[in-house]
């Protein structure tokens, strides 16, 4: 393959083109651009051994099958012109606006797609954005091709559906072809430097999502806890004392925006230029701005001057998320990979652009420092966690000293010399939108910041007194409209919800009144001992009568309800994994297996995997709540996710001992063989967890650090099994050999090789009564079967018993396989 042709008929002096070469990438690229060059037409670009096979068809794909589109073969294109879109000159071959119309991968369909090219028949599969499913292109002459849609359930009659009117708009960035010509500034522009096409790692690419530039984001928040959290898995950062602001840069473009969606551009517009600077074209940022002082700690009391007095060189934003990156949304990657992008974007930042940095594990260590060192504290994060825009515990926040916002409802008359007033009558809003008083604070104030309070309340005076209750000895106070928020530090709460020793630090004007409510410190056992909360919205379900369960008349709608109601619990065992579902739409007696997604699975996505023989696969996973709760409306029964994440399909994080008994052997045994493993676990330093499958079997399942390839899992767990077995070969077999097993119990190592599954804690089964794959403690483990058998109808009775989730601690471990010494 050769671009002799392409490059021969291109000046690259003069055109934004990529020269490119020949090479191939991890999976067969497709692209449609839409080419406003002499004549409107797409260009149909298919990846064939390392170059972009390419067919200019003048009215673009159509989902009819009875619609044979001319498709005219032209000169191949280098894989880099891809993700090519921008402004041909005019004088220039091929002269005009290039837009991205779609993008994807195909799947050849011929044993040898090199050679059906040769012949002039392709058949294959799309995977892209706005075209799916089967096509073919068919050769008729020379270089004029028919590019046809096959009849399956993507096709759609052309008097119903016009994809390329239906679709008009760029897959990269939501722009039409008019709105690119205006505002095109050069994906090579000579002018203006290249932004990096290399800053995420190709493999997460694969992974990613594309998505318009985003128009809003809803920050993450952090949960006050007492103690940072243990472990490797946690990375802890400075907790700084500014502005959290979240900035959209589209172009050069920037906006501030802080936590209640205010607009802050103006206030810090010095930021702008150096923001400008980052070699991103389109990028999304979370962080806090901030001053520094003498010692280069954070400062509000800096921050608040700075702005008002428009001196803005002492300020600085350091940066501590990437949300978005050019075309990809970013926030369903774990946050170690969002940061590793964002250190490689600010390798060469601007001086006032920081990157806020991490420590891994040692929370404790670096909170002390933080504290000896008079920083506000430290904000824990799991290094897997995803953003999910609003208060989670997957982000902790420690304290040095308690501090808060809170809300002004009046002042007392000043005393002696000081001036404009005494002290201030703070308060929070409860649950009823009331203000509750929680006490004054007539400390810390300067004689400037004494006039400029005051001048911020006299227009809001009123005669009413705002609090709930009437505060005590406030006979003589002046209220006014709880408007006002100021931060203040104190050393405790008193047992009658007053502070203790209050000194004001500064004005918020980067918050809602409304939004300040009592902050309540938890302790970090109360949040380990939860699981994660998860995202999602109701959605309508229909057929909410039909029965799946006809013994125990179990409607589709006690389905739902069901995992409606465990969603916190199994939602960190199955997002971002490949899933295989069982899909069982009538009952529970007629199933069958899906693991790639289908034009009924909505709010699922799916992601490319190589087979065994090489060839791409799109597997389907979800993300939220909402794709849960999807997989019942489509009669799923029962979900098995792999062992990996799909941002790490390659290194599990999970290993599974799936116990199978014989037919012939008792329960008691199966529970011997359980704590017989966990035992022998334990001499490898490895804590174990306990699940029952909803059948005569059990699973122990091991969390372990996603660092070791399948090989090397799979070769663990069989030299573990097979040291069990030649232990005690008359209790345990290794090989599922039916002749051989009378007797024994199968320990199946195998659910720990690439692409195998094992069922998800708290996932239902498709069997009579509707068990439930259930994590049990290991202390609850009973020879009486009927102990551990739950259902749909009594696990959710269950888990509302029990005071700790019975998993408690799985996700915080960080464990490592010892794989010298099997």
């Amino acid at each position: 393959m050769s671009l002799e042709s392409y490059r021969q008929k291109r000046d690259f002096k003069k055109t934004p083109e990529p020269k490119g070469h020949v090479h191939k990438t991890k999976h067969f690229l497709f692209v449609v651009q839409k080419h406003a060059a002499t004549h409107l037409h797409y260009d149909f670009r298919l990846e064939l051994k390392g170059v972009l096979k390419s067919w200019a068809v003048p009215k673009g794909p159509c989902l009819d099958p009875k619609v044979k589109r001319l498709a005219i073969h032209v000169e191949d294109h280098p894989i880099e012109y891809g993700t090519f879109e921008g402004i041909i000159p005019k004088e220039e071959y091929g002269g005009g606006t290039v837009m991205l119309w779609d993008q994807g991968h195909w799947v050849p369909l011929d044993d040898d797609p090199e050679e059906a090219y040769h012949q002039g028949h392709l058949r294959f599969e799309l995977n892209g954005k706005k075209i799916q499913g089967r096509w073919d292109l068919i050769r008729f002459k020379q270089n004029q091709w028919f590019l046809i849609k096959y009849d399956d359930e993507f096709a759609k009659s052309f008097s119903e559906y016009d994809v390329t009117k239906e679709e008009p708009r760029s897959v990269l960035n939501d722009q039409s072809i008019e709105e690119i010509s205006r505002n095109y500034q050069g994906v090579w522009s000579k002018n203006k430097a290249n932004p990096r096409a290399d800053f995420i790692d190709p493999e997460l690419k694969a992974s990613l999502q594309t998505s318009p530039f985003l128009k809003t984001i809803s920050a993450q928040l952090a949960t006050l806890v007492d103690k940072p959290p243990k472990g490797d898995n946690w990375l802890h950062e400075i907790k700084f004392d500014g502005y959290r602001m979240v900035a959209f840069k589209k172009g050069d473009k920037i906006r501030f925006v802080s936590r209640n969606q205010k607009d802050w551009t103006t206030e810090f517009h010095q930021l702008i230029p150096d923001l400008q600077k980052l070699p991103v074209e389109n990028g999304i940022f979370d962080g806090e701005i901030v001053a520094l002082d003498e010692r280069s700690r954070s400062n509000f009391q800096l921050l608040q001057n700075s702005i008002k007095s428009e001196k803005q060189s002492s300020l600085f934003y350091y940066i501590f998320d990437l949300l978005y990156l050019e075309q990809y949304d970013l926030r369903s990657l774990p946050l170690i990979e969002r940061k590793k992008i964002l250190t490689t974007i600010l390798e060469e930042a601007p001086l006032s652009i920081k990157y806020s940095d991490h420590v891994v594990g040692q929370g404790e260590a670096m909170f002390k420092h933080s504290c000896d060192f008079a920083l506000e504290g430290i904000v824990s994060k799991r290094a897997d966690s995803r953003y999910l825009g609003k208060r989670s515990k997957s982000w902790l926040k420690i304290k040095c000293s308690k501090r808060q916002e809170f809300v002004v409802g009046g002042f007392t008359k000043p005393k002696g010399s000081r001036k404009h007033f005494g002290s201030l009558y703070l308060g929070v809003f409860n649950e009823d939108k009331e203000l509750v008083f929680i006490g004054n604070v007539g400390t810390g104030f300067t004689d400037k910041s004494l006039e400029e309070i005051y001048n911020e309340l006299k227009p809001l005076e009123i005669k009413k007194n705002p609090f709930n209750e009437f505060p005590p000895e406030a006979k003589t106070a002046t209220w006014v409209k709880p408007k006002l928020i100021v931060e203040v530090e104190f050393s405790e709460w008193t047992d009658e919800g007053r502070l203790r020793h209050p000194s004001f630090k500064g004005l918020r004007t980067d918050k809602k009144a409304q939004e300040v409510i009592k902050e309540k410190e938890r302790s970090l056992e109360s949040i380990e001992s939860e699981p994660p909360a998860m995202m999602g919205n109701p959605q309508k379900l229909s057929s909410p009568e039909k029965i799946l369960y006809k013994e125990d008349k179990i409607s589709k709608q006690d389905l739902y309800d069901y995992y409606d109601k465990i969603s916190d619990y199994i939602l960190p065992y199955i997002l971002n994994r490949p899933l295989t579902l069982v899909r069982c739409p009538n009952n529970y007696k007629e199933c069958f297996y899906q693991k790639h997604l289908n034009k009924g699975l909505t709010k699922l996505h799916e992601v490319p995997v190589k087979n065994k023989k090489g060839e791409v696969e799109q597997y389907l996973y979800l993300d939220n709540k909402e794709g849960l709760l999807n997989l019942v409306q489509m009669g799923v029964l029962e979900i098995h996710p792999w062992g990996s994440t799909i941002n790490h399909l390659e290194h599990p994080d999970i290993l599974i001992f799936d116990l199978d008994p014989a037919p012939d052997v008792e329960w008691k045994m199966v529970v011997e063989a359980a704590f017989d493993i966990r035992e022998q676990l334990q001499q490898y330093e490895l804590t174990s967890f306990v699940k029952t499958t909803g059948g005569k079997g059990l699973h122990i399942v091991i969390p372990v650090k996603a660092e070791y390839d399948w090989d090397e899992v799979k070769n663990f767990t069989r030299v573990f099994v097979e040291f069990l077995e030649k232990r005690n070969p008359e209790k345990y077999i290794s090989k599922m050999t039916k002749a051989k097993r009378k007797g024994k119990i199968f320990i199946d190592y195998l659910r720990n090789q690439r692409d195998a599954t094992a069922i998800a804690p708290y996932s239902t089964r498709a069997r009579i009564h509707a068990p439930i794959a259930t994590p049990i403690r290991w202390d609850e483990l009973s020879e009486q079967y009927e102990d551990t058998f739950y259902t749909i109808r009594t696990v959710l009775k269950r888990l509302q018993a029990l005071k700790t989730d019975p998993w408690r601690g799985f996700w915080t471990l960080s464990q490592s396989l010892r794989l010298n010494e099997l």
